[in-house]
């Protein structure tokens, strides 16, 4: 799961995926080992999250929709989501008028 933090001595802020691996016992789960695995920024996230995006973003797509495929697909947490949607709504050119769908700026061309 990416969970995002800031950087204590330049302020920018990273996505680290982390993997938490829990132990059962007859009556609690306990934390057995917590893992960092990968640390991107967002612009590198945002990137890696467009590429794999493009069959899924649409003219019109509902934020909603967006940010179920980003929680399912990527493990990006649910709280972190709209941070991601607001620097993938730059990196596409996309605005939000209605604050629950995201529309291209410039129309794609007719294929």
């Amino acid at each position: 799961m990416y969970v995002k933090s800031k950087c204590p001595i330049c302020g920018s802020s990273n996505f680290h995926n982390v993997r938490v691996r829990i132990e059962e016992t007859r009556r609690n789960l306990s934390i057995k080992d917590i893992e960092v695995t990968d640390t991107v920024t967002d612009e590198e996230l945002a990137r890696e999250v467009l590429h794999g995006l493009k069959t899924y973003v649409y003219g019109g797509v509902d934020i909603r929709e967006l940010c179920r495929v980003l929680k399912k697909y990527y493990n990006v947490a649910a709280a972190y989501c709209c941070d991601l949607v607001a620097r993938l709504k730059i990196e596409m050119g996309m605005y939000c008028p209605d604050r629950r769908h995201l529309y291209y700026v410039y129309p794609s061309p007719p294929q």
